[in-house]
């Protein structure tokens, strides 16, 4: 089964900490659950990093709303497309956040093209999944 997904990179004012990030944290695990969407979210240093996948009409909206919130800013959608199944198919939106520095540090420990915009994609997605790994361990 195709299932579509986007990744995106935004920056903001938010802290992970704020009420504000809490917010979107909760109104995107609410809407996710209706809508089948499922993802992960990073926040480091000013930027979100976020993958969504589900069904594409869904996907569109909530693509349209993220441009449209004002707690994102210069949003920047990196990767979009279709894959056979689910990356985050038990997350309706999981959630990491780290220091500054440590998602660009892992990039480049794995080789990760940044001026390439397929492999710096690649490489958050595979970041986002290593975090995921690490917090169910």
């Amino acid at each position: 089964m195709e299932t579509s997904f986007f990744l995106y990179r935004s920056r903001t004012s938010l802290t992970a900490r704020s009420t504000g990030c809490a917010d979107i944290l909760a109104e995107s695990r609410a809407r996710n659950s209706v809508l089948d969407l499922t993802g992960y979210l990073h926040l480091e240093d000013g930027s979100f990093y976020q993958w969504l996948e589900g069904p594409s009409d869904a996907l569109a909206d909530v693509g349209d709303l993220i441009v449209a919130d004002p707690r994102h800013r210069d949003v920047e959608f990196l990767w979009q497309g279709t894959q056979r199944g689910r990356q985050f198919s038990k997350w309706k939106m999981g959630f990491g956040t780290s220091t500054a520095g440590i998602l660009f540090d892992w990039v480049a420990e794995q080789g990760v093209q940044v001026s390439d915009q397929t492999s710096f994609a690649q490489g958050l997605l595979d970041f986002m999944l290593s975090e995921l790994r690490a917090a169910s361990a």
